[in-house]
């Protein structure tokens, strides 16, 4: 039987982190929204993160609660600019690398708390209610001195990816940016699922599918949402036939939603999300999600792999693609 949505807190954990990803453009924002309202109607305490530097998410949430304009949305705590507030919480010195600390074993890292929230889980959101916070890597538009660094944009990510492996005590819900490179970089390696949100569409599909590879190369379990169902492309259908006990929802072309705040359009679609949620809790009590520890050594293997694939490339001569 199908766990309700409003039986969560008695039938799951209370520690979930699940992040949200697909190909730019696939309405992946918008079934964040749905899914974090639905989780709302049964979960005390939510943290939201948004990982997408157009910071859709940001903009919706807090308009909706907040009343929040272009201006104030630019004051929010950015977890992309905690770098040292990351140091001091894990008592890193700063000679330290972020790729030796994913080489810790899980009794030498400190986890984050969200419920209630340590000192800096508490610094870098921004609460929306009493039981809703937003966690935001902001757009490096803000700030230019990114466009001179000698070090790639991903680098300002590794507070949020450590976190995400190390939050506990609360449900997590991650918005990542478009397409798999967030993948590539390993950012949701520490939570315990990924939903990837495919439009009904060729490229989408495609998309999903490296996204499923890299997520299944980190050992994350995948589910799919399909969005945007109106034309029914070959691929599509043969992608729902391959799939079918990993699809936990199809969210009809819904027009009345454009041009709007999502979350102030909800009615039209809100029973929807409901469904879906219920589905990803019953996956994740029949998939044995992965506990605290091993959510860090997944971290701990997969920088391992990293680093002995870099040795390999050291004694290999370098050669052009022609």
């Amino acid at each position: 039987m199908t766990p309700n949505v409003s039986q969560t807190n008695e039938s799951h954990s209370n520690e979930l982190v699940i992040a949200l990803m697909g190909k730019g453009g696939t309405g992946k924002t918008f079934t964040s929204l749905g899914i974090i309202q639905s989780f709302r109607k049964s979960q005390k305490s939510l943290i939201v993160a948004d990982a997408d530097p157009n910071r859709s998410l940001s903009r919706y949430l807090t308009s909706h609660y907040l009343g929040y304009g272009e201006e104030e949305l630019k004051q929010l705590p950015l977890i992309t600019q905690a770098e040292q507030d990351f140091y001091e919480f894990q008592q890193l010195t700063s000679d330290k690398t972020y790729r030796e600390f994913y080489g810790y074993s899980f009794d030498k890292v400190k986890q984050f708390s969200t419920n209630p929230k340590d000192s800096f889980t508490g610094k870098y959101t921004k609460s929306l209610d009493e039981d809703l916070a937003l966690m935001s890597v902001g757009t490096s538009a803000l700030h230019m001195e990114e466009l001179y660094s000698n070090r790639c944009s991903h680098a300002t990510l590794n507070p949020l990816k450590a976190w995400l492996a190390l939050c506990s005590g609360g449900t997590v819900i991650v918005d990542c940016g478009g397409g798999e490179d967030v993948g590539r970089f390993g950012l949701p390696i520490g939570t315990h699922m990924v939903v990837v949100v495919v439009e009904a569409t060729p490229d989408s599909v495609a998309i999903s599918e490296d996204i499923r590879a890299i997520d299944e190369e980190l050992q994350i379990p995948v589910v799919y949402v399909l969005n945007k169902c109106l034309n029914q492309f070959p691929e599509v259908e043969a992608f729902e036939n391959q799939n079918a006990d990993k699809i936990v929802g199809k969210i009809p072309f819904t027009p009345a939603i454009y041009g709007k705040n999502p979350l102030d359009a909800f009615h039209e679609v809100g029973g929807l999300f409901d469904g879906i949620v219920e589905k990803i809790i019953s996956k994740s009590l029949t998939q044995n999600l992965s506990s605290s520890k091993e959510r860090w050594e997944r971290v701990i293997r997969w920088q391992n792999n990293l680093q002995e694939q870099l040795e390999n490339k050291k004694g290999q001569d370098f050669t052009f693609v022609s």
